[in-house]
């Protein structure tokens, strides 16, 4: 036993081998035991709130908050094995309150905590909004599905700045408030730099207010056409009628002009139908009459008059011009119906016994006559 205490009290850099080996055993201790430990704690959490968070599994819970937890962990760990050692003299590290090699290792380490704590809270901010998002699924307004994103990236970004400045204080000792009033000076500066990113900001306010859209309208835009998805923080989200997601600034969906076409009560067709040259006008004015009674007695196209003219009489055709409206806001609906009352209308052509028009020319030979 003798020789065992004399070997662990031997001192290598002023450390007992004892204390080396605690050192090596906490670390190879938090090696083994973070996985499950970061498991057993966000498992412990979410039965606390499991109440509150409905239908979102535990599974999710621990996929956002597993890895900060091994972090933290980890980290204690370490705080724990090196409380065991000390630095070696000859180092001359000084100590943690002068400038040297342990004051820039405390600080790191104090940098990384705190920055393992504000990971943490961004992950806890985003399982909160998958439960406000998950209750705003159940009303029937979508405005609230469209403010939980919003404010999520609120809170995420103030918590990120919060977090930042805390480890500014109380780490580097700086003063938060003289910070924040120098970067007053130099705030024009900053406007000019992050102009794009206020003006998004700007109008991902203006849309909020004004809500000229929201999730799940339909919407044209220049040349993007599709369904609101996600309106954020910077911009919006558009899935677009092949099935692309776009995403499209803020500013732009305010400036430039944007066309809702959910909140439309109607779509509108207009077409011509060409007949040819050799049909009766009689024939004509029943054709027109009855395309006309069939889209006043549709019960989708009978909202407004519809419109059915013998408009022009064409190079190569008669041409009957045909405008109604849809009464649905949905495009899905309005192809169905205008590809039944296409049907419809060669069906009436046909039964008259009309054809229709095609590009046609006559030439004319001259014979020459010998004299």
């Amino acid at each position: 036993m003798e020789i065992v205490s004399k070997w662990l009290n031997y001192t290598i850099l002023d450390n007992p081998i004892r204390d080396l080996l605690w050192f090596g055993g906490i670390i190879g201790l938090s090696i083994l035991i973070r996985r499950g430990l970061s498991f057993t704690i966000s498992r412990t959490i979410y039965r606390f709130i499991k109440n509150e968070s409905g239908d979102i599994p535990l599974a999710e819970f621990v996929r956002l908050t597993r890895r900060p937890f091994e972090l933290l962990i980890t980290l204690g760990m370490i705080y724990l094995a090196f409380s065991h050692l000390v630095v070696p003299k000859q180092w001359d590290w000084m100590t943690s309150k002068k400038f040297g090699g342990l004051m820039l290792i405390q600080n790191l380490f104090f940098t990384l905590l705190g920055a393992a704590i504000g990971w943490l809270g961004i992950r806890i901010i985003k399982f909160a909004a998958l439960i406000f998002k998950q209750k705003a699924a159940t009303t029937p307004t979508p405005l609230d599905d469209q403010l939980v994103p919003f404010f999520k990236d609120i809170a995420i970004i103030l918590w990120t700045l919060t977090s930042f400045f805390v480890i500014l204080h109380k780490v580097y000792e700086v003063n938060v408030w003289a910070l924040i009033t120098s970067l007053g000076i130099g705030g024009l500066v900053i406007a000019l730099a992050a102009r794009e990113t206020l003006e998004n900001l700007i109008a991902s306010v203006a849309i909020m207010l004004e809500r000229p859209f929201v999730i799940g309208d339909s919407i044209v835009l220049d040349k993007i056409s599709g369904e609101i998805e996600q309106i954020g923080f910077r911009s919006t989200r558009v899935r677009s009628d092949d099935g692309s997601l776009i995403t499209v600034p803020n500013r732009l969906m305010t400036t430039q002009a944007l066309e809702n076409v959910t909140q439309r009560s109607y779509r509108r067709a207009k077409y011509y139908v060409r007949l040819s040259f050799n049909t009766p006008p009689e024939t004509i004015a029943q054709i027109v009459k009855d395309i006309r009674l069939y889209l006043e007695s549709n019960y989708l196209t009978n909202s407004k008059m519809p419109m059915v003219r013998l408009e022009t009489l064409a190079e190569n055709s008669l041409d009957i011009l045909v405008i109604y409206h849809v009464h649905s806001s949905i495009w899905r609906v309005f192809m169905e119906t205008r590809e039944e009352i296409n049907f419809k209308i060669i069906e009436i052509v046909h039964e008259h016994g009309a054809t229709f028009a095609y590009p046609s020319r006559n030439l004319f030979i001259k014979e020459s006559v010998e004299n």
